[in-house]
């Protein structure tokens, strides 16, 4: 129903919006820096809610088999590097700079891609993927804020982010999209876990000067649902929608616009056109006219074929 689809895409960016900031507020206003805990948290959210979604009826997910699982254990790793990469990277880096250089990760594999194949695609897409690489470079030069650790982890970030989407192009499996999310959640909490233990986070957490802080429980505590909303409604987004990159590419403005205002953020003349020049560069890229006007005509599992099945969890931050 159209009311049920629109309600989802409301839920999808208000969640998301909120996501990113409420990851930012906790990583960088209140320094908590302890990824193994902080992703674990949201992961082990997210695997509870798909679990609690499937078994009330809401959501229709396969029991995953052990198969199954370690087919996709390279993919579930590559999740776990890009969340807890994407954390560090974050905790030192403003949104605006984080969201919009890490765009160029899908830029860069569609160029490589028409370099390979040697094909062109469209002017419209071509100049759109040209812009967000360059600004992403420009932005990586000219931001008066440069951390050269949090760079240093959002290189890693797109690394990961690089590796899980090519097994996830090239290795067929038959999980579906929210399997795989089920399964990446999983997994993350059965490694985080330990991971926090081996890495001292635990002992951390219990000397972080605002642990017995109410805003600090809040801001945690919300990321879980908030990360686990991100994952569910944006596969319903991506599968049961017309026009799935044009919400993403519009979600995606909102946030950086509204995390200028959220945040302190010290921007030069430079760096904020590099900004609108990579805001620009996915519009190019996403939102495509003609495009726009057939998608109104296809059937669901068309729209699904079409779409890409890349699962960005901000998580993912």
């Amino acid at each position: 129903m159209m009311w049920k689809t629109t309600l989802i895409i409301y839920i999808f960016s208000a969640s998301y919006i909120s996501a990113i900031l409420c990851n930012k507020y906790v990583l960088s206003v209140l320094q908590f820096t302890l990824p193994t805990l902080f992703q674990g948290w949201q992961t082990f959210t997210a695997a509870t809610t798909i679990f609690a979604a499937h078994y009330s009826g809401h959501l229709q997910v396969r029991r995953l088999t052990p198969g199954g699982v370690v087919e996709w254990l390279p993919a579930s790793l590559s999740f776990i590097g890009i969340i807890y990469a994407g954390s560090r990277a974050l905790s030192h880096i403003p949104i605006p700079m984080f969201l919009l250089i890490r765009n160029s990760v899908e830029s860069s594999i569609e160029i490589s891609r028409w370099i390979v194949q040697r094909t062109l695609p469209g002017v419209q897409k071509l100049v759109g993927s040209v812009l967000t690489v360059l600004s992403a470079v420009a932005l990586w030069q000219v931001d008066s804020q440069y951390d050269r650790e949090g760079y240093i982890w959002l290189f890693y970030h797109m690394v990961f982010l690089v590796g899980y989407k090519l097994y996830a192009e090239f290795k067929s499996t038959e999980l579906s999209s929210m399997e795989k999310l089920w399964c990446n959640s999983i997994t993350s909490v059965v490694l985080l876990a330990p991971g926090s233990i081996l890495l001292g986070h635990v002992q951390d957490a219990w000397d972080f000067p605002l642990l017995t802080h109410t805003h600090f429980h809040v801001a945690f505590l919300a990321s879980g649902p908030l990360a686990a909303c991100v994952g569910i409604t944006g596969i319903l987004v991506q599968e049961g929608t017309k026009f799935p990159d044009y919400i993403s590419c519009t979600v995606k403005t909102l946030t950086i616009l509204m995390s200028l205002m959220v945040f302190h953020v010290t921007l030069t003349t430079t760096a904020f056109l590099c900004i609108l020049t990579g805001i620009a560069g996915e519009v190019l890229q996403k939102i495509d006219v003609q495009d726009f006007s057939a998608r109104l005509d296809l059937k669901p599992e068309e729209r699904t074929r079409l779409s890409s099945h890349s699962m960005e969890i901000t998580t993912e931050t």
